[in-house]
């Protein structure tokens, strides 16, 4: 597979292509973070996503997973981990043609006295040499996927975390 650079979180305010989007979940951040950390549930609230296998080192900076989505493999690596606050990764290697380099990133901050907590969700995307236009009209709809995917992981996080009450 074709690799890619890696690119620390920081490189999403530069990159080409960003995607930047926010929602405040009625749950602390530990309840959050317990989901956005396990891999295995992202297709669950991330739908876009077929499934997510973490690697051997499946958790802090240097931690690996690969994420199948419409039959299109990606590896990733972690480049963020900071438990209940931050979680960053780049990909790796892919078989996009069109992909130089995309790096995301998940903060969670507590609001209302940390009895709940905003999830910002980035991603930056830059598209091969001569490409980034088609990278461009690619990205926006993959970029559409991510408010959905925002809210069905508020509505996971909330139903949890009434139930547990």
């Amino acid at each position: 597979m074709p690799s890619h650079p890696v690119h620390p979180p920081e490189w999403i305010d530069s990159a080409p292509i960003v995607v930047d989007e926010s929602v405040v979940i009625h749950a602390p951040p530990s309840a959050v973070w317990a989901e956005v950390a396990d891999h295995t549930s992202w297709p669950e609230w991330f739908t876009a996503l077929d499934r997510v296998e973490p690697g051997p080192t499946s958790t802090g900076v240097g931690g690996t997973r690969r994420v199948i989505a419409s039959r299109v493999v990606l590896d990733e690596e972690f480049t963020a981990w900071v438990e209940d606050e931050h979680f960053a990764f780049a990909i790796t290697a892919s078989k996009l043609p069109i992909l130089n380099a995309l790096a995301e990133s998940v903060r969670l901050e507590p609001v209302d006295d940390g009895a709940a907590c905003k999830v910002t969700y980035r991603q930056g995307v830059q598209g091969r040499k001569g490409f980034g236009w088609a990278m461009k009209a690619a990205w926006s709809k993959a970029a559409k996927d991510v408010p959905v995917a925002l809210e069905q992981l508020k509505t996971r996080v909330e139903n949890a975390a009434g139930s547990a009450q």
